[in-house]
Formats: structure tokens, C-alpha cells, sequence
């Protein structure tokens, strides 16, 4: 009951469920609401006091904010009013503080945040551990596994080549690659719902930019199975809440918005809940307001243009307590079983078995449309498809999610809140900039006529004070006595008056003080937004102008994740209640795909698990500016490989990515250690390699050189043994021949004697012959019976017989 601050008029809480169902609950509930927070047109309302606060941080945070302040101020405070200097001034606004919204809001936005999902209940961190065991001693035995692979060709659940080699980079992998696959199968579902509800381009860019200029911001998720779970922006100036001190309002009781309508629409979203008479019973109501006109009848006919009639529509939600029944009812075998009993409980008397009560207090959400001011309430009742934390079922979460920076007495504080001082103090300064520029004088003389009255012409005639002024404007030369009559010297009597403006650096000096005011306000430094860079600034000193930024604007951009982070656990728990016969559930099975229906076999089990909800984002600029400066040295010092780089830079958290550095430098270093290491014994074995191919070679050499020195020895022994067997061949044929000689001349010598023999016995016989011819003739002669003997015939023929004897080969 105390949540219920500021009004006595809400109904009992501790209602009978049956009765909080009714209408006449919820109208009380709704015009408790009404009552507590009042409407538009009452000036004096909280409704109304935050729709006027925040319609003007918004033109102040963009640069259209009201001038009739600043005119009146400048009428006010300008005693020459009439002189016409303010009819030619640029009453617009100077946009300095719109500059400032968009660099923090994309500043923001820039970091891209995500939803990182992990089952943090005590089944899923068994399972994940078992999960980190396994993957640990893969790591382990991972060069027995490439064995295995190598040897068999088969990869077991994940292949090998794929784990990394170190504890270091073990604990990195782990951390982003260990999940269920109902983590996989929330994350893949959560991320989808965000992209079909372009929730980061469109609702929490709008979000962030409320949160910069109003202080505080609101989704609104709605959630059906046949039409999906959906999240809608809803305008802060428009939202209402319970009292709360908590600026991430987690104590909210009733919330709802307030929307504009037209009674058409009014028709179409109530039914038949209201009636012709309701609508004209509206319409009379909120006549005057919304700019209604009136109803009109003409020839008897009713003509119902209150249609077009703009109402404004409260839609609320609120949590309250029942009591849930059961029964505990012991059957005839003795087994005792709980039965659901509702709401409502009665205790059954005189029971044949045993029978006892047991109740348990949840959190229910009811909810309606109430027409402000007409006392109309419809689609009032018990919300369906809460979505609840499976682990304890009893509490249940309202359908907004809402966040601000800080809230007092229902008023929340933004940055331009607090800059709208200063920025109307800018403006008044840059528009007294433009008056006095305005009223800026052009370049004039000073004229002592009496310096100008005694210059003579010359030869007669004196010339008068405008001929002077005259000479001068044409040619720029004047004359003058320097003396006066009395005798005296007297100053020049032209003098020219410069061109300045009144009061201009004083009032530059006051502009940079104001701007310098919305800087230290905002937090947003000459650094952040690189107005003013400075070359030779230290990077100490840069460092420390961003991190005074970060802290200034922290209660903004933690704000942002905090929303982020609602949204996305509100999702979650919506998709662990979808029926698996549900139209959208089928949605988001064929939005996944068939290649990923396995991933998805972890979707039906997503009640079973209790989700933490991580948003992650990009890193920090100057974080990664310094991590890219480490890989840019790094890689310069062929301390790690490209693709290194990339894996490095795909990390969006700093800590993993300096970790992952270091573990990969490691890496390369030790495997630069190892090839070096190979290097040396690869040059040391081809060194030693070559020494030995070196000695082969001269062992070759000196074997080849003896076995040539001994070819050419055995060659030489040939050649020796050769030309001895030739001398000898020779000697011996010369022998022979000797030998042949000698036995030729020896028969030859017998022959010749042989022949002389003959020739000697020829000769005898010759000589015979010759006496026995002598004698015959002297015979014949004597007797004179033939003729004589031819001694001349008989010796040539003779000598013929032993010349060829002679002449025959030996």
C-alpha cells in the first residue's frame, strides 16, 4: 500500500480476484490514476507539468525554442529601443546545444550494443562445465587427436585443427564459443525479434535521444503467440507511472500512456464494449478540447461528425496480489497428489479422504483503456501471456520498460534541463553581438574648425572649413597653421575616428564563458568533439579529457544499456512461454531456416532455463585506437599474421582483444623461437651436410686422383710392358731375323758353296766336256768321221742354268 503515493483513491488491493475482474475495479483503479496525475488542460497537474517541461527540452534540444523571451528581454534592457538597431536582428536560435545532443546521442549509439545471452541457472552451469572439461581436454591430448584424424580420417565433435594451443587462448575461446544450444536457439530468437522490430535503428535511437533531452525514455513490449512479441516507442510526455525514486523505476505498481485518438478509432479498438450513446456522451465531454468542433443536426438527421472528434485515451496496466489454491488430496492407495483450484478456494467438509489447502500469493497484471474525463472504461481485465522468470512464477513484470537519469517528485532531470540557463544566456549574448554591430558607426573626423579658419589661399582668399574637409576627402592632404594667432601650437585640426564596435570583445569574452559553461555541464570537452584539436597535445592529456567526459555522461549511456538490457530480458522471457503450436513460434522456426532446425532443438526447453542478459557493445574509442596502434606495431614487428589481426579486431570486448594480442604474440613469438631454432639446425645440418659432402667430395677427389695416379700407373706398366713386349717382339724378330739372317747366310753359304761346288764340279764338267770336245775333236779330227764338238753352245747354256739357280729366292 505504500507504493500508492499521492492519492487515498485506489481501490483495495487485497480484493477477491472475481472482484478486480470487474469493471467497476478497474475504472476506480483508472480514475485513481486520473486523479493522482490529472489531465493536459490542468495546468497545475504533474501530467501537465512534465508535458510543458519536456515539450521545451525538446525545442531546446533542437534548436527551435520560443524567442519572445529574448526580444522582450532585449526591449526591456535597450534604453534606445526606438533607434531601429533591434528590427534588422536574427532572432534564431544559435544551434550550439542541438550539437551537443547529437554528439552524446551518437555517441551512444555508436557503440552498436547487442544481447549476449547465458543460462546462469545451476543445470545449464553443469552443463556448460561438463562442456569446458570436454573442451579442455580436447585441448590437451590435441596433438592425438590430429594423429587420430591424420591416421583415420575422421573428425569426433569438433575438429581438431580448429582448437587453439594455449591456456591462454583456451580460456578466450571457451568464454565466446561454449553455449547450450537453448543459449544459441535464445540468442538467434532474441537478436531476430530485435531486427524485425528494428528496435536499434529506429526505437532505441529515439530512446536515447529522450534520455539526453527529457531525462528519461519508455518501450512498451506487447505480446501475442499469433502475432508475435512486438516493441513500440512510447513518448515520456505521454507516459505515467506509480510514485518511484528508483530512476530504473523496478518498483512500478501501474504504468501507462496516454494517446490520442480519434473516436473512429475509439470504435474500432473497443467494439462492441461501447455503445452510440457512450460515443456521444464523449464527444460532448471532450468538446473544446483537441480543437472538437460540435455536433451538428441539420433537417432532423442526426450527423455524427464527432467521429473526427480527438479523445485522449488512457491505457494502464497495473500489478496486484491473488492467492492461487491448491489442494492436497490423498487417494485410496494411499498416495497423496496436488490438485489446481484457482483463485478460489473453498475447504471441502465431511471428504472420505483426506484432504488439506495450500495457497501461494502471485503477481497478476491487469490491464484497460480508459477514456479520460467520460468515466469509460473497456478491454479491462486479467492480462494473458505474462511473461514470468520460469524460477519463480509468483512475480510478474509490467509491459514497460523504463529508465531515466535521475527522478525527484516524479520530475525527471536531463542534461538540456540543466543547459537551458546557459543556452538562453548564449543566445541573449549573440543576439547583443548583433546589436552592437548594428549600432557600429562607420569611420568619421574629428574637425576643429577654429585650427581650419586662418589657412590662407595664397594670393588672396583664405580657404573656408569645407573647402578644407572637401580637399582632404579628394586628396587626402590638408593644410594647417601649426601655430595658432596667439602663438601657440595647436593639434592637427583633422583627426580621423576609427571604426569599432562597442563593447565586442567583452561580449565574445561572455559568449565563450556561456559556451564554456554548457561544456563543463554536458561533459562533452573540446576533445570529445574535436572542435578544437590541438597537434602537440599529449596523449596523457587527451586521455584525460575523455575519461573526465565518460564519467560526466555515465549516468546517461549506462541508462541506455540498462534499457537495452530490459528489452532484451523482456523478449526472452516472452519466448519461453510461446506455445510451440503457436502461429509465431512456427514464425520463428522458418525464419531460422532448416540448416539451423537443429540449433533450434534446444527452443522447446527454453522454459527450463533462467537467462542473464549481458549487453555488450563496442569498445571505447580511445581503447580502440589503442588496440589498433599494438596490432599496427605488432604487425610491423611480424609479431602476429594478418588473419591475427582480423580475429583481434572482431572482439568487441577491450580485455578479450588485449588477451587474445597477447596469447597470439605469444604464439608467433615461440613459433619464430621454433623455426628459428629450425633455422639454425637446418643451417647447422646443411652446414654440417656440406662439411661432410665437402670431405666426400675430397675423398672422392683423392680416390679419384689415386685410382688415376694408378690407372695411369697400371697404363704406364702396360704401355712399359707393351713397348717391352714390342722391343721384345722387335729384338725377337730381329733375332729371328738375325737368327733367319745368319741361318740364310749360313745357307746361302752352303748353297753358294754348294753352287761353287757345282759350279766347281760344272766347271769340271766343262772343263770335261771342253777336253772331251777337245778330245772329240781332236778324235774326230783324227779319225775324221763327224764333225767338230760347239764348245761355244755347250758353255752357254751352262752358264745360263747357273744364273737362274742363282737368281732362285733362298
Amino acid at each position: 500500500m505504500n507504493k500508492y503515493k499521492g492519492s487515498k483513491n485506489f481501490p483495495n488491493p487485497l480484493a477477491a480476484q472475481e472482484e478486480k475482474e470487474s469493471k467497476e475495479y478497474g475504472v476506480k483503479y483508472a480514475k485513481a490514476i486520473e486523479s493522482q496525475w490529472g489531465t493536459r488542460n490542468n495546468s497545475e497537474s504533474i501530467f501537465s507539468k512534465r508535458h510543458h517541461m519536456f515539450e521545451k527540452n525538446r525545442k531546446y534540444a533542437n534548436g527551435t525554442q520560443d524567442t519572445n523571451i529574448y526580444k522582450k528581454l532585449l526591449n526591456n534592457l535597450d534604453p534606445n529601443s526606438g533607434d531601429g538597431s533591434l528590427i534588422n536582428i536574427d532572432y534564431t536560435p544559435v544551434p550550439v546545444l542541438p550539437k551537443f545532443v547529437k554528439i552524446l546521442v551518437n555517441k551512444v549509439l555508436s557503440k552498436d550494443p547487442y544481447p549476449n545471452l547465458e543460462a546462469v541457472d545451476p543445470f545449464s552451469s553443469s552443463e556448460k562445465n561438463r562442456s569446458k572439461k570436454r573442451i579442455e581436454d580436447q585441448i590437451k591430448n590435441k596433438q592425438k587427436l590430429l594423429a587420430l584424424k591424420e591416421a583415420t580420417g575422421t573428425v569426433l565433435d569438433i575438429d581438431p585443427n580448429q582448437l587453439p594451443d594455449t591456456e591462454e587462448e583456451a580460456e578466450i575461446y571457451i568464454n565466446n564459443n561454449i553455449k547450450s544450444d537453448a543459449e544459441i536457439a535464445a540468442q538467434i530468437a532474441t537478436n531476430m525479434t530485435l531486427s524485425w522490430n528494428n528496435f536499434n535503428d529506429s526505437v532505441f535511437r529515439r530512446c536515447v535521444n529522450d534520455i539526453v533531452a527529457l531525462g528519461m525514455c519508455v518501450v512498451k513490449r506487447s505480446n501475442d503467440p499469433n502475432y508475435g512479441i512486438n516493441t513500440k516507442y512510447v513518448d515520456p510526455k505521454n507516459f505515467i507511472h506509480s510514485s518511484t525514486e528508483d530512476p530504473y523505476f523496478g518498483d512500478m505498481v501501474y504504468a501507462g500512456h496516454v494517446t490520442s485518438m480519434p473516436i473512429q478509432e475509439l470504435k474500432r479498438i473497443a467494439g462492441d464494449e461501447l455503445t452510440e450513446k457512450d460515443y456521444e456522451e464523449i464527444a460532448k465531454k471532450t468538446k473544446g478540447y483537441n480543437s472538437n468542433s460540435y455536433i451538428d443536426t441539420r433537417m432532423g438527421k442526426r450527423v455524427y461528425e464527432y467521429d473526427e472528434y480527438m479523445v485522449d485515451v488512457l491505457e494502464f496496466e497495473f500489478i496486484s496480489v491473488d492467492c492461487m489454491h491448491y489442494e492436497e488430496k490423498e487417494n485410496r492407495f494411499g498416495n497423496r497428489n496436488f490438485f489446481y483450484e484457482g483463485f478460489s478456494y473453498k475447504e471441502r467438509k465431511s471428504s472420505v479422504f483426506e484432504r488439506k489447502g495450500h495457497h501461494m500469493e502471485v503477481e497478476n497484471v491487469y490491464k484497460g483503456y480508459y477514456v479520460l474525463g467520460c468515466n469509460k472504461l473497456f478491454g479491462y481485465g486479467r492480462a494473458s501471456n505474462v511473461p514470468k522468470n520460469i524460477h519463480d512464477i509468483s512475480k510478474s513484470n509490467l509491459s514497460y520498460s523504463v529508465v531515466a537519469t535521475n527522478i525527484q517528485d516524479q520530475m525527471p532531470k536531463s542534461m538540456v534541463d540543466s543547459c537551458v540557463g546557459f543556452a538562453d544566456m548564449l543566445q541573449l549574448t549573440h543576439l547583443k553581438i548583433q546589436q552592437a554591430v548594428a549600432k557600429s558607426k562607420p569611420d568619421g573626423l574629428i574637425i576643429d574648425i577654429e585650427g581650419l579658419e586662418n589657412v590662407q589661399l595664397g594670393k588672396g582668399g583664405e580657404l573656408q572649413p569645407l573647402d578644407l574637409h572637401d580637399i582632404y576627402e579628394q586628396t587626402g592632404v590638408f593644410y594647417y597653421r601649426s601655430k595658432n594667432p596667439e602663438g601657440g601650437f595647436q593639434n592637427p585640426p583633422i583627426r580621423e575616428i576609427g571604426n569599432t564596435i562597442r563593447n565586442i570583445n567583452e561580449l565574445i569574452g561572455l559568449y565563450n564563458h556561456y559556451l564554456r559553461m554548457i561544456r563543463d555541464v554536458t561533459g562533452i570537452n573540446e576533445v570529445v568533439d574535436a572542435s578544437t584539436p590541438k597537434g602537440d597535445a599529449l596523449v596523457g592529456v587527451q586521455q584525460q579529457a575523455i575519461a573526465a567526459s565518460n564519467n560526466a555522461t555515465y549516468d546517461i549511456t549506462n541508462a541506455s544499456l540498462i534499457l537495452y538490457k530490459k528489452v532484451c530480458k523482456d523478449i526472452i522471457k516472452c519466448l519461453q512461454i510461446l506455445p510451440e503450436e503457436s502461429v509465431i513460434s512456427e514464425v520463428y522456426r522458418n525464419a531460422i531456416g532448416e540448416h539451423n532446425m537443429a540449433i533450434l532443438s534446444g527452443f522447446s526447453d527454453l522454459p527450463m532455463y533462467n537467462f542473464g542478459v549481458q549487453v555488450q557493445k563496442n569498445m571505447e574509442d580511445k581503447d580502440k585506437a589503442f588496440l589498433e596502434q599494438n596490432i599496427q606495431i605488432a604487425l610491423s614487428q611480424k609479431e602476429i599474421d594478418l588473419e591475427d589481426a582480423m580475429a583481434i579486431r572482431d572482439l568487441k570486448d577491450v580485455n578479450q582483444a588485449e588477451r587474445l594480442l597477447i596469447t597470439r604474440r605469444k604464439k608467433r613469438m615461440e613459433l619464430q623461437q621454433k623455426m628459428a631454432q629450425q633455422n639454425s639446425q637446418a643451417q647447422a645440418q646443411q652446414a654440417q651436410e656440406a662439411a661432410m659432402a665437402a670431405s666426400q667430395a675430397r675423398q672422392q677427389e683423392l680416390q679419384m686422383e689415386a685410382q688415376l695416379e694408378g690407372e695411369k700407373m697400371k697404363l704406364k706398366a702396360q704401355l712399359d710392358m707393351q713397348v717391352s713386349q714390342m722391343q721384345h717382339e722387335f729384338n725377337k724378330e730381329i733375332q729371328m731375323i738375325k737368327a733367319q739372317a745368319t741361318l740364310g747366310f749360313r745357307t746361302e753359304e752352303q748353297e753358294f758353296k754348294e753352287k761353287l761346288e757345282v759350279l766347281k764340279e760344272d766347271r769340271k764338267d766343262e772343263r770335261v766336256d771342253k777336253q772331251a770336245v777337245k778330245q772329240s775333236k781332236l778324235i774326230s779330227q783324227r779319225k775324221d768321221q763327224r764333225g767338230e764338238l760347239d764348245e761355244q753352245q755347250n758353255v752357254q747354256k751352262r752358264a745360263s742354268t747357273e744364273l737362274e739357280q742363282l737368281l732362285k729366292p733362298m
